[in-house]
């Protein structure tokens, strides 16, 4: 009995008292948007089709000018097919390549969320980092990227503080570690926005006059104003999203195509205003803490922040989360987590519309 009180009496003092570098940020999440009207369940994602098997956790589905599909693996692969037909391996990196885009020379870019780096692979083959850490500045978590028309890149760095391993404890500090990064031209880095958080998604307004980039662990999408009379204002364009979102990217008529990978949990929304028991749950095992659950869900957005429309699946249509959308002509390609955790998947999908 005494053994058994000692051993209580030590985990009691380790979750109250042990040592941690976890740095948790009071914050009060908005109330959920209730499941009705644009919000209402629906069965359209029902019809979405597994493109490839056996792939591990293709993050982001790409198309290029000819038709190939490309996707970056968790083994280091960036992988392409043509739709219906088997895929090749195109490149292999040294890291984890999640976020893709296309540059103007019709150059791949992937940003590297394990490696911290961006990759650049030519039409013929050859792979190069453009974007490495330092001694002045070393990048811990880089996510996602877009390509400007002029070659300028810009690529979101989720967690200054957590890699992907601690990619639950990043959402539960909420400490608006999450930046954007711009990478000139000629080689340079600016920072361009801070404090964001877990800077996820980013895509470029048609006209390039703005940023958009996800705030998944705030359930928004801000924007940053890059040319014209408001240039270097920044401002919430969509809050208050019923999951956590993904990534972003543009539609062919303007508008934006968003995915949710998993809904909100409860018990993090009522714990966002008491850091110091998010402290406490931070100490447990990672697999202890609360666990994200599949959630097929992607919706169009415009550039007001108006939802358009929500595309969901039913509880018995046995698909995955979907970690990416990507609109190509009347299909949306669909790309399925790796490394999140409990939703991790190993299939690439596709959706025709209509």
């Amino acid at each position: 009995m005494r053994t058994v009180l000692a051993v209580l009496l030590a985990a009691f003092a380790y979750l109250l008292l042990w040592p941690s570098s976890f740095r948790p940020v009071a914050w009060t999440p908005p109330t959920p948007p209730a499941a009705e009207g644009i919000w209402a369940p629906n069965q359209r994602m029902n019809a979405a089709i597994k493109e490839q098997s056996n792939i591990p956790g293709p993050d982001t589905v790409v198309q290029d000018a000819d038709g190939w599909r490309y996707a970056g693996l968790a083994d280091g692969r960036i992988v392409r097919w043509r739709a219906t037909q088997p895929l090749e391996t195109f490149a292999k990196v040294d890291g984890r390549p999640v976020g893709l885009a296309f540059g103007p020379d019709g150059s791949l870019f992937a940003a590297d969320e394990v490696k911290g780096v961006v990759w650049k692979v030519t039409p013929q083959k050859e792979v190069t980092q453009v974007v490495k850490s330092t001694d002045e500045q070393a990048f811990t978590f880089v996510d996602d990227l877009v390509v400007a028309k002029d070659g300028r890149l810009f690529f979101t760095e989720a967690s200054t503080r957590w890699a992907l391993p601690d990619n639950k404890r990043a959402m539960l500090e909420h400490g608006g570690d999450g930046e954007v990064w711009l990478r000139h031209r000629d080689g340079s880095l600016e920072r361009v926005m801070e404090g964001l958080e877990f800077a996820n998604g980013i895509v470029l307004a048609p006209d390039e006059s703005y940023l958009l980039v996800v705030e998944t662990g705030a359930y928004r999408v801000s924007r940053l104003w890059l040319a014209g009379a408001r240039k270097g204002e920044r401002e919430v364009l969509l809050d208050n999203l019923p999951g956590f979102p993904g990534d972003i990217s543009l539609a062919p008529d303007g508008t934006y195509w968003l995915s949710l990978f998993t809904p909100r949990k409860a018990l993090l929304d009522r714990l966002g205003p008491y850091p110091f028991v998010r402290k406490i749950l931070s100490r447990l095992p990672m697999g202890l803490l609360p666990k994200p659950v599949a959630f097929p869900y992607v919706l169009r957005i415009d550039a007001e922040g108006r939802v358009l429309e929500t595309l969901q699946a039913s509880a018995g249509a046995g698909l995955p989360s979907f970690s990416s959308v990507v609109q190509v002509g009347n299909e949306l390609l669909l790309g399925t987590p790796g490394g999140v955790g409990e939703i991790d998947s190993d299939g690439a999908f596709s959706l025709r519309l209509n």
